[in-house]
């Protein structure tokens, strides 16, 4: 690997860990000021409703600038409005405060929202195709790795340093994160910055991602398994496996942190697998996701039927290699899709669609849950799963549909 490489990995991990930390001390604070869970799961619903919307817009900023110029832009950006942010949490909560936290938090998720599209299409540019396996595998491990330890450690360290040193601590890593971006050097043909572009060309850069999903076989059923799984994927937020814990495995509340802790441990677990397999999964990107998928679904739907605590905790930690081994053949497939610029478009319009849809999945688990029980909640949901895998090996696999994606586009 490259030097280009590492500092994006420090910046990704930098980036995420911040953006981790931040949450943390806004949500705590809302809670502590007003004691209000509305307005701490507030900060989940509007951080996801800015992201989507980014994500829209991103592709027309994109044709303007270097992708690197456009991610220090956003980065600093979210410095400047972190330190605002940081300002407002040192005065009493008011109506007019709380409208002003929500608008600042709208702003840092927003620009955050860039970082993942950008990153995809900077990794193209900087890894070489004989080694981008090995290289998503590496940025994913790392990345679950720090974040296991932000989500873990971090209602720690707030407790022992407080809410200032806190996001002291969120402003240096993206200074570090920044700084990563100035040692990127990209292999290749460059992309030039277009300068100023009309009215129609902007409305042009929206749409662009949209078409290019549409048009390519592949890529269309590929976020088409996204959207199916991302509908089902909200059984894992904490209210749902809270429930599951206590009303199926009728344990307490550490389980609930075993579970959560488990499969964390079985992504990094699988991280490292795919680490060592990177070089067979070559060529075999398809069947390697296929695999994965149904695996995450069969363990997913045996999940659902299980009262033993121990078999849960197996299950949960299997899963975490299954979704890597799925996820990172599914990133490398879409890397090899298309060039660095489409595959910006292509990342944001995919992202806004699996935001949406989260959305959307968040505001009714709830209600599903209670009127048809947590247990068989988890039970379709592995159905589901199932459905997608086998949707994707019919039009991967036999209708041929992910041949072009094993190899890079050029």
């Amino acid at each position: 690997m490259n030097r280009s490489f590492y500092a994006l990995l420090v910046s990704q991990t930098a980036t995420n860990l911040g953006f981790a930390l931040y949450t943390m001390v806004v949500v705590m604070h809302l809670y502590a000021q007003t004691g209000s869970t509305a307005l701490s799961a507030a900060v989940t619903l509007i951080s996801a409703i800015s992201r989507m919307v980014s994500g829209v817009v991103l592709p027309s900023f994109a044709e303007r600038f270097r992708l690197p110029a456009l991610l220090i832009f956003s980065q600093t950006t979210q410095l400047v409005v972190l330190l605002c942010l940081a300002l407002m949490l040192t005065q009493g909560v008011s109506a007019s405060s709380l409208v002003a936290i929500m608008v600042l938090l709208a702003v840092i998720s927003f620009f955050n929202g860039w970082f993942s599209p950008v990153k995809s299409s900077l990794l193209r540019a900087v890894v070489p195709e004989n080694e981008r396996v090995k290289a998503i595998g590496l940025l994913s491990t790392v990345d679950q790795t720090f974040q296991f330890a932000g989500w873990t450690l971090g209602g720690v360290l707030l407790t022992i340093l407080g809410q200032g040193a806190a996001l002291g601590i969120t402003l240096a890593l993206l200074i570090v994160s920044i700084g990563c971006m100035f040692l990127l050097k990209r292999h290749g043909k460059q992309h030039e910055a277009a300068g100023l572009r009309t009215g129609q060309e902007f409305v042009s850069g929206l749409t662009a991602g949209w078409k290019i999903l549409y048009r390519h076989e592949g890529l269309r059923v590929l976020v088409m398994m996204d959207l199916i799984e991302s509908w089902v994927g909200t059984i894992w937020i904490g209210a749902v496996t809270l429930t599951f814990v206590k009303e199926a495995l009728h344990e307490g509340e550490a389980w609930w942190g075993y579970i959560n802790g488990s499969y964390y441990l079985g992504t990094i677990v699988g991280g490292l697998i795919v680490l060592r397999l990177s070089r067979r999964m070559r060529g075999r990107l398809t069947a390697s996701m296929l695999l994965g998928a149904s695996l995450f679904g069969v363990l997913t739907l045996l999940y659902g039927f299980v009262s033993n605590s121990m078999l849960a905790l197996l299950l949960v930690l299997l899963m975490g290699p299954a979704y890597q081994i799925r996820d990172l053949a599914q990133e490398t497939m879409i890397q090899n899709s298309s060039d660095e610029q489409t595959l910006l478009k292509v990342a944001a319009a995919r992202s806004t669609l699996i935001q949406l849809i989260t959305m959307l999945s968040i505001a009714l688990i709830g209600i599903v849950t209670d009127l048809i029980g947590v247990r068989l909640v988890y039970i379709a949901s592995g159905f589901v799963l199932l459905v997608s895998s086998a949707y994707g090996f019919v039009q991967l696999q036999l209708r041929k549909k992910g041949a072009s994606l094993e190899r890079e586009h050029l």
